[in-house]
């Protein structure tokens, strides 16, 4: 089950007697963009979807398509698709995204995060490597 777009999060304590307060998705989606970028041998947001079995490195613009939020009995669920450096450890890569991306939504929004999935689309030799394609 998929969060509509419309839908908004409301963070925990989020009605105050001056009103509410409301996180729309698309905000939620930046913040785990930003803290998945930051991590260590990530070269770049993912399509969900391969292309001839490639992965689609997402531009800037696009970026929140390659993050995916699920409310499941009240629980933010959050996929990352996401491209690494060839040649590095991918669960501990992995393990790095899962804690940032869950540490930075959960200070920003005070809402828990119950569960961050890493979908490694694609490895690709980074900018550094002397190696062909």
């Amino acid at each position: 089950m998929r969060m509509p777009k419309a839908s908004a999060i409301q963070p925990q304590h989020g009605s105050h007697p001056l009103g509410k307060i409301e996180v729309l998705p698309n905000a939620i989606h930046s913040i785990a963009v930003e803290a998945t970028l930051t991590c260590y041998g990530v070269l770049g947001i993912a399509s969900p979807h391969l292309r001839n079995g490639q992965a689609v490195l997402l531009s800037p613009e696009q970026s929140n398509q390659g993050v995916r939020l699920q409310i499941l009995n009240d629980q933010l669920i959050i996929d990352v698709y996401v491209a690494l450096e060839y040649g590095l450890r991918i669960s501990e890569i992995a393990h790095n995204i899962m804690s940032a991306v869950k540490f930075s939504v959960e200070k920003m929004l005070g809402t828990p995060v119950t569960q961050v999935n890493v979908n490694v689309q694609g490895l690709i030799h980074g900018p550094g490597s002397t190696e062909k394609k």
